[in-house]
């Protein structure tokens, strides 16, 4: 097998991912997997040293100085960095977990936080105006949410009509809920419990709370019409936003992060909405 076919294999599909992580983050992470392929390192520990750098991200931001940006920036590279190795090889060993899901979701969500912590705390001390910083701040990390967020669910319904890999709400929430019953007849494993039973409720609040539609529409008419609109939705997921705030960070002006992301990335979110949503109407007016 070829290094490109299997550098393939490692990805979840090479059209929706994150150009930057195709170009710069995932190559790099493969080269790691290749080197600690046959060693007893599983996903799971790959994941929480990449926690670890996330909160060390958020941690020196928070001292508010130049030379913190920069370590900052330089941990937070290496967290994303990890963050893709550990889908890679668990992919590549097929030996991914039902939690080890749960955990790799984890991460983006406590390192987000300890980051916005982070530049909250060091806008109050650049600016000495607490409201105003952290007013921002928050509209901020809720903005980036958001467009995350969006940008992964039109992902996920991307991989399931089209390659039929994400499975439906309903079914995550069997899954999970068999696995919390083994898990309660064992002693121990305090932490996978109560990621589990975390992950159980939100997946619950999310079905009750959304209106997920069946669309009838064949693979190659769904990815013929989303296939470059998702690549478009990729400049405001994860990625974008960790680059751009190291940009920012080395240029020493976390401010304008916080700035663009509310303003430009907002009015980029609400167009892809908007066109995203006439895509999908297309498919269920469709006679």
């Amino acid at each position: 097998m070829s290094l490109a076919t299997e550098f393939k294999q490692s990805l979840k599909t090479v059209d929706s991912e994150e150009i930057l992580d195709l170009v710069i983050f995932r190559p790099i992470s493969f080269v790691l997997v290749k080197l600690i392929y046959n060693t007893n390192i599983t996903p799971n520990h790959i994941s929480i040293v990449a926690l670890f750098f996330g909160i060390l991200s958020g941690i020196f931001y928070g001292f508010g100085t130049y030379s913190f940006f920069v370590l900052a920036s330089a941990s937070f590279a290496v967290c994303n960095t990890l963050d893709c190795m550990d889908g890679q090889l668990a992919r590549l060993k097929k030996n991914g977990t039902r939690i080890g899901r749960v955990i790799d979701g984890f991460i983006d969500y406590i390192t987000s936080i300890s980051i916005f912590l982070g530049l909250g705390i060091a806008m109050t001390n650049i600016t000495g105006d607490a409201t105003y910083s952290w007013i921002l701040t928050v509209a901020a990390g809720i903005s980036k949410a958001l467009q995350n967020m969006f940008f992964d669910h039109y992902r996920n319904m991307y991989l399931e009509y089209v390659y039929s890999k994400v499975s439906n709400l309903d079914d995550e929430i069997e899954e999970y809920s068999e696995e919390q019953e083994k898990l309660r007849s064992q002693k121990g494993k305090y932490l996978e419990k109560i990621l589990i039973s975390v992950y159980l409720s939100y997946s619950k609040f999310q079905k009750n709370s959304s209106k997920y539609e069946r669309l009838n529409v064949s693979s190659e008419e769904y990815k013929r019409k989303n296939k470059f609109l998702l690549r478009v939705w990729s400049w405001i997921g994860s990625t974008t936003h960790m680059v751009a705030l190291i940009i920012f960070s080395l240029m020493n002006r976390v401010d304008l992060y916080l700035i663009v992301t509310v303003s430009l990335g907002n009015i980029i979110f609400v167009i892809l909405w908007i066109i995203q949503r006439k895509v999908i109407k297309s498919f269920n007016t469709k006679k």
